[in-house]
């Protein structure tokens, strides 16, 4: 009887700091949500689409620099506009010109929200004038 409650007391103390040994714990992921900053406009000349995504040839800002290509998605959400009124995707032709709003999705790619078709300029008109 003796015995029995020397490995009972035993039990009891040592049970905790046993089971603690066999707890597996899992490092600690971090997974992003979605992007909550302001949409970024991007210009450039639609190279390739496709039923998800589309390419662009970016305006380039610096004439010595390379020309640089940016991949953007699309979704159902994303609204496909010329002027005042919505297209479908298909009503772009490659190598037109647009602008495009975009964000970030969870895992760091460009989503494009608003895609507009730019109006080709008028070369007859004159050219703005500058401020003073």
């Amino acid at each position: 009887m003796r015995h029995l409650a020397i490995l009972t007391v035993l039990l009891a103390l040592l049970a905790p700091q046993i089971g603690a040994q066999y707890v597996r714990r899992r490092p600690a992921t971090i997974t992003p949500g979605p992007y909550t900053g302001p949409p970024v406009t991007f210009n450039g000349v639609l190279k390739s689409m496709t039923k998800k995504q589309l390419i662009v040839d970016l305006d380039q800002t610096d004439p010595e620099s390379a020309q640089e290509s940016m991949t953007f998605r699309f979704s159902k959400k994303t609204k496909f506009m010329k002027g005042d009124q919505a297209i479908k995707p298909t009503d772009i032709a490659m190598g037109t010109h647009i602008s495009l709003d975009a964000t970030r999705d969870g895992d760091q790619k460009l989503s494009a929200v608003n895609v507009y078709v730019v109006p080709p300029a008028d070369k007859n008109a004159p050219p703005p004038a500058e401020k003073q």
